[in-house]
């Protein structure tokens, strides 16, 4: 009996085109479609929220959503693409990972260091690229529903097929939450309440063999709401409207050399309504809506030179237009053109020895040009080994409420000036990292890194001093370092229970105040045990990540000097069941978020424990075997 035939995952984030996951030369986790259903994950955020060194931050008040920390890094550093175009609608520096629903994500991959070489801005931490589903069946149904505690309800459907040259996949999505309360001695809520709709399509034609159309089509409407309270007892009812539209047309035409070109127009589209109504007054009432729209044009070209050299060219160009009463301007716009090129080298194959070098070019209207080379290795000495290192800079552009903000705030008494001055962010970053085969279905990998930057965009209350407020400016100053180590040991018992360990330590500091970066544990760990019984079709899975001690500072007594808060470590623990009838059609399924109930109102704003359950269904018809695509 010959053994089954290994699947082999295809990722595009490393090289922005298609390669086996193993032969990829930068170090590329994959979370596919299997993972994400096990994990019982209603949004990209769940779905990212035990993997090994990252941690999943929720804003205060939900104002800016829910964010990542890669490498002990913010969310602005780390880039956020969808099938490979760049999410918009950042909020604080932030793309809120709970805007993106899981019902419409087929994988997501995760590059870890510098991107900045091949994607350009804010690709300093790393790339997490959400990668949507398509249709490779006759005909695909799957719907769900879930309910749980705080009246959490989730209702989502998907209807595709291919045939011949087409395919086409349809979805969308209902999801509501009462919201929740983790302090009732204030006004004030933790959790916001609220509901959303979501739309997706993606079809793809086939002109001829060598000519293939893409068109990618997104919706998404979202209203929270929640209360706020300041110290002088005012009370607010807030309000938050968002709506989000992408479209992407994707042309691809690909000769026998092997050789492709590959060209993009995308159009973006955020729209948020933000108010705050005072209760019993109008004094301190605001209403403010922001409007980003961004446009992209680009084109690759790919080609496997002698089989030896694969290399990639490409050129982008990026129109934004933002508009919201926060500017000064009231409104503002942008343009940037980029070149970029690599070459992944394979110089030798016994032992596997590749050379990547790579290196783009950004020109912005608004801080001018920047370059970003890097430079990275892999090298196998043995089958079971593999070693990966790079190098190169980076940067973050500063943002248009950075250059532009006008905005004050009478409630907490001060106000915000932005800086048109202001400079790109600059990093110099490593990594350097061992993949180790211990055995089959066993694999240790060890990975280092080092981030330096400088020109941090930071508030300085002294630059300004506007009647008896205080006022803050945008200003370059001051350094900062984070580096660390990560390693990870997945094993793969039997064929029906595997395991996956992890340990992070993050050593973050602000060079210039000479303490550490905020809201960093230095020691984070994570496990995941999984057992799924093909034959009975019932499976388990319990999570668990175990976060260190963290500090904030604040000045609290009003000397002028900032004291630092201890946050005390706290674990966060998640169990699924799930039983499938019919032959798969049909799934039960239960379980229990945040375990331990860890959490606080004011640095630790996560869901209380939360009890769930619920169905899903899917038929699936397979295309005659002539015309399945490979």
């Amino acid at each position: 009996m010959r053994p089954p035939k290994e699947i082999k995952t295809v990722v595009v984030t490393s090289a922005r085109t298609e390669q086996a996951i193993g032969d990829v030369a930068v170090s590329t986790r994959v979370v596919d479609r299997a993972a994400i259903e096990a994990s019982g994950a209603e949004t990209l955020a769940g779905v990212l929220e035990e993997q090994p060194g990252l941690q999943v931050l929720r804003s205060f008040a939900g104002a800016g959503g829910v964010g990542i920390q890669m490498q002990g890094l913010d969310s602005k550093y780390v880039l956020i693409l969808i099938d490979g175009q760049r999410a918009t609608g950042r909020v604080g520096g932030v793309i809120d990972l709970s805007r993106f629903p899981a019902e419409d994500i087929a994988q997501v991959e995760i590059v870890k260091g510098p991107g900045s070489s091949l994607y350009g801005a804010d690709a300093i931490a790393g790339v997490i690229n959400i990668i949507t589903r398509r249709a490779a069946r006759k005909l695909e149904l799957d719907a769900r529903a879930r309910y749980g505690s705080f009246h959490t309800s989730d209702l989502s459907a998907t209807i595709g097929g291919a045939r011949g040259r087409w395919s086409t996949r349809w979805s969308g999505g209902w999801h509501y939450t009462a919201g929740f309360d983790r302090d009732r001695s204030t006004p004030s809520t933790t959790g916001n309440a609220g509901h959303s709709f979501n739309a997706s399509q993606r079809t793809e034609f086939r002109v001829r063999r060598d000519i293939n159309l893409g068109l990618t089509a997104d919706y998404q409407r979202r209203d929270l709401h929640g209360v706020d309270s300041n110290a002088a007892g005012a009370v607010f009812d807030r309000s938050n409207l968002t709506q989000t539209a992408s479209v992407s047309f994707i042309p691809e035409i690909t000769w026998a050399a092997p050789a492709r070109l590959r060209l993009v127009a995308h159009l973006a589209y955020f729209d948020d309504h933000y108010a705050l109504d005072q209760r019993k007054s109008n004094a301190l009432d605001q209403a403010q809506r922001t409007k980003d729209t961004l446009g992209q044009l680009g084109a690759q070209y790919d080609h496997m030179i002698a089989g030896r050299h694969l290399f990639s060219a490409g050129i982008e160009t990026q129109l934004e237009y933002l508009s919201t009463p926060r500017l000064a301007t009231a409104a503002s716009d942008r343009q940037r053109f980029a070149l970029y090129a690599q070459d992944e080298w394979k110089v030798a194959l016994r032992p596997l020895v590749i050379i990547v070098p790579g290196a783009r070019l950004d020109l912005d209207s608004q801080f001018g040009g920047y370059g970003s080379p890097r430079l990275a290795f892999r090298i196998d000495p043995a089958e079971s080994l593999t070693l990966r290192a790079s190098a190169g800079l980076g940067f973050r552009a500063p943002a248009f409420r950075e250059l532009y903000l006008a905005f004050a705030n009478p409630a907490a008494g001060y106000r915000v000036a932005g800086n048109p001055d202001l400079k790109a962010e600059k990093a110099r970053s490593a990594t350097a990292g061992v993949a180790w085969r211990l055995s089959p279905g066993r694999t240790l990998t060890f990975d280092y890194f080092h981030h330096r930057l400088k020109d941090l965009i930071a508030l300085d209350a002294t630059t300004l001093m506007l009647g008896s407020d205080n006022a803050f400016q945008y200003i370059n100053v001051g350094a900062a370092r984070s580096q660390g180590v990560e390693a990870a040991l997945a094993i793969k018992f039997t064929d029906v229970i595997d395991a996956e360990v992890s340990y992070t330590f993050t050593d973050a500091r602000d060079l210039e105040l000479k303490r550490r970066l905020p809201g960093r544990p230095a020691h984070h760990s994570s496990a995941r045990l999984r057992w799924k019984h093909p034959r009975s079709g019932t499976s388990a899975q319990v999570r668990a990540a175990v976060f260190g001690k963290q500090f904030y500072y604040a000045d609290n007594d009003g000397d002028g000097v900032e004291e630092p808060l201890r946050v005390a470590p706290y674990a966060n623990v998640d169990l699924r069941v799930a039983q499938d009838i019919l032959g798969g059609k049909l799934t039960f399924f239960a379980g229990v978020d945040n375990l331990l109930n860890a959490g606080d109102a004011a640095y630790l704003p996560l869901v209380p424990r939360l009890f769930y359950g619920g169905i899903s269904a899917r038929i699936r018809t397979d295309l005659p075997k002539r015309t399945r695509k490979p």
